[in-house]
């Protein structure tokens, strides 16, 4: 058997897709390598990654990074030498992932009071493994002056580089041990990655926990309004593995969809980094509950070492056809509908909350309901209200809104009462008094909203004329208004009315017939009745400059 360069190409040099998958390698090297801090500082075409860790020898060096395929884990280094932790690495060629982004490589490690350099170049890399059957020899460089740790400079950059706001975000999302707690810091041109640059646990409204301390994950959101849990259990050939993490729900979908990204994903975490990016997306999910979900799932056993590597080449996903996963997907389906069935209550009782804490007389009035029937339906009514996300200054459109929802609301309840109706015998049995009582009281209140409206527009025709508006202001007032000029005229038949239009256009059923002077004429309101009859309203000021007729107008 034979290997080409193109399978060097395909285990890295152009297997990563954007720069944070590829420094996420590099910070999971690090990591690996007990190192406590890790800073990345990025210029116009250069990016360093400095790290405090054990480094390396030349020896080392020689043997495991330049060694592609080289497993720390079956080689006696499942846990790093210092702090324990369980490394990350496991195929052994995430150090080609830098080729996807950079040419050029330099690489300077301390170890032992001696600082090892070397420079690789991509090109360079291509033709030596031609002539050389496979084999490639970096270049010997002067070394930096570092006390401690790996530093590793690319530069010729083929992807434009990231924010660094941007990178800490993306940053911390692929990694849940960034932080002080985990004696693991991280920092984009100086400035620390926190749990804060995860940008969503504020966002999150409603919070599942999976088999985890609810008080240390509670700290974490700020926002919450209703938290519950979920069993952590999961069932493999008889065996029982525990996983834990946190599945959240947000206020608005456009929350989740922020500088370019789709949050709206449940990612599965190993040993500390990401695994998979998205385990929603292998749902054929339905209900608009999917659209508001974000999650994070921490599942170590699938990173097992005494199993199959579960994951796919680029460690960016893990292979879905193995039992394991199969597993874990079937369990956080089961999640996924035991949320459903919660989440549109807790919408509800949000929404309700909401709109009762605003309106008082709604307040009132909804807790005068005397089923629980009405009030669940109400409830939904609320829900569906709250969903169009009024602003502040449009509150006016808002009280509206539940205003005339809630008279729609009191009509349907009507019905549902006239229903009864037929079960009264006498016209002295009191359910027929209470329903056409209640009937007058919603016959009043819609003629008081009716009236109030009305006098409210003839205040508003008033105050215009007074200050002598301009001529347009009033054609559009009266054309909204037309029981202004008649009660009759109630625009029974829409699409029918015409403002500032040429006659030729209002009328093209008669234009053939009209001289182009004619045509070119401008009516300031015409109107069609249901009858088909026209009517049409010329607008002037109340003292004309000249002499107005009927016959005039109809010249």
């Amino acid at each position: 058997m034979t290997l080409s360069l193109n399978v060097l190409n395909h285990l890295g040099l152009n297997l990563y897709s954007n720069i944070p998958s590829v420094l996420s390698e590099v910070v999971a090297n690090s990591y690996d390598a007990d190192a406590t801090e890790v800073s990345i500082v990025i210029t116009n075409n250069r990016i360093i990654i400095k790290d405090d860790g054990n480094g390396m020898d030349a020896a080392e060096i020689n043997a495991k990074y330049l060694l592609v395929g080289y497993q720390k884990r079956l080689n006696g280094e499942a846990f790093s030498p210092v702090y324990n932790r369980p490394v990350m690495g496991r195929k052994g060629i995430g150090k080609l992932s830098l080729f996807s982004i950079a040419n050029t490589i330099e690489l300077h490690s301390h170890k032992n009071g001696k600082v090892s350099s070397l420079k690789m170049n991509k090109e360079e890399i291509k033709r030596q493994i031609k002539e050389n059957n496979g084999t490639y020899f970096p270049e010997e460089i002067a070394p930096l002056p570092i006390e401690k740790g790996t530093t590793i400079i690319i530069y010729d950059l083929k992807k434009g580089v990231s924010k660094a706001k941007s990178l800490k975000k993306r940053l911390a999302r692929r990694f849940s041990v960034i932080g002080e707690e985990n004696k693991f810091l991280v920092k984009v041109n100086e400035e620390p990655i926190s749990i804060a640059d995860r940008d969503f646990f504020n966002k999150v409204e409603f919070l599942w926990l999976v088999d985890h301390d609810d008080k240390l994950y509670r700290r974490k959101f700020k926002n919450i309004k209703n938290f519950d849990s979920l069993n952590g259990r999961v069932l493999i050939n008889e065996k029982e593995y525990l996983i834990e993490g946190w599945i959240g729900t947000v206020e608005l979908p456009s929350q989740l969809s922020e500088d370019g990204t789709n949050n709206n994903k449940i990612s599965i975490i190993c040993r500390g980094k990401l695994a998979q990016e998205d385990i929603l997306e292998t749902y054929t999910e339905g209900g608009i509950y999917a659209d508001y979900l974000i999650g994070e799932i921490k599942a170590d056993f699938l990173d097992d070492d005494s199993e199959e590597d579960i994951a796919t080449s680029s460690r960016q996903k893990i292979n879905e056809d193995d039992p394991r996963f199969i597993a874990v997907k079937k369990v956080i389906y089961s999640y996924l509908k035991a949320i459903q069935s919660q989440w549109t209550q807790l919408r509800n009782d949000r929404a309700t909350d909401k709109i009762l804490g605003e309106f008082e007389a709604v307040k009132s009035w909804y807790e005068e309901l005397k089923y629980d029937s009405h009030k669940k339906q109400a409830q939904k009514l609320f829900k569906t209200i709250d969903t169009l996300h009024f602003d502040k200054e449009n509150i006016d459109e808002k009280k509206t809104l539940v205003r005339q929802a809630v008279l729609a609301f009191e009509q349907l309840k009507i019905r549902e009462s006239l229903n009864q109706i037929d079960k009264i015998e006498t016209t002295n049995d009191i359910e027929l008094i209470n329903v056409f009582g209640h009937l007058s009281e919603i016959e009043a209140m819609l003629y008081y909203d009716i009236a109030s409206g009305r006098v409210k527009v003839i205040r508003e025709l008033k105050e215009k004329t007074e200050k002598n508006e301009l001529e347009a202001v009033l054609q559009k007032h009266i054309f909204d208004n037309l029981w202004l000029l008649n009660p009759s005229w109630e625009r029974a038949t829409q699409a029918t009315e015409y403002m500032e239009s040429k006659i030729g256009k209002a009328f093209e059923d008669v234009s053939d017939k009209l001289t182009d002077e004619q045509k070119r004429g401008r009516i300031d309101i015409g109107y069609r009745t249901a009858g088909g009859k026209h009517i049409i309203v010329e607008l002037k000021r109340y003292k004309p400059s000249y002499k107005i007729t009927p016959f005039v107008l109809a010249e």
